[in-house]
């Protein structure tokens, strides 16, 4: 454990993803690790199953440009809970498959993701990007229940 030298920290720029910056820096200083902070603009045909991409090209970029102005006001907003260098990445696809695809591609040491909160039958449509990401993952994941750590 003593060589984590790169966190991967998956976030959906809510309220709860505030309280992953924290363990984040927590766990980035207790290491001297570098922070990677990853958004994942959902794909919406990653929920077909079939496996065929499709690219609506003003659609994609229109999302991309969204999902990264999002990521920059996100940083903003929450500068005094970012204490370190970090970077930002802005993906689209499917959330899990991409998180786990980026983690194996970086080299990522550790994942810290937080939980969703889904529960019935949003959970049974969606799933949980925070257990296929714990099942997959190429390295150790954190997860932690921001939720609970909200109230």
């Amino acid at each position: 454990m003593d060589d984590v030298k790169r966190i991967l920290v998956p976030v959906d720029l809510s309220r709860a993803s505030t309280v992953l910056l924290q363990y984040a820096n927590a766990f980035a200083e207790k290491f001297a690790a570098g922070l990677v902070f990853l958004f994942v603009a959902e794909d919406p045909f990653s929920y077909t199953g079939v496996p065929v991409e499709i690219r609506l090209d003003p659609f994609d970029e229109n999302v991309e440009a969204f999902a990264r102005r999002s990521m920059k006001n996100f940083f903003e907003e929450n500068r005094g809970h970012v204490t370190g260098e970090y970077e930002s990445v802005v993906l689209t696809g499917h959330p899990a498959r991409e998180i786990i695809n980026f983690a194996a591609r970086e080299k990522i040491d550790l994942i810290i993701i937080g939980t969703h909160g889904f529960t019935g039958l949003d959970r049974m449509i969606f799933g949980s990007v925070a257990e296929k990401v714990l099942k997959m993952a190429p390295c150790p994941v954190l997860v932690v229940n921001t939720y609970q750590e909200e109230e």
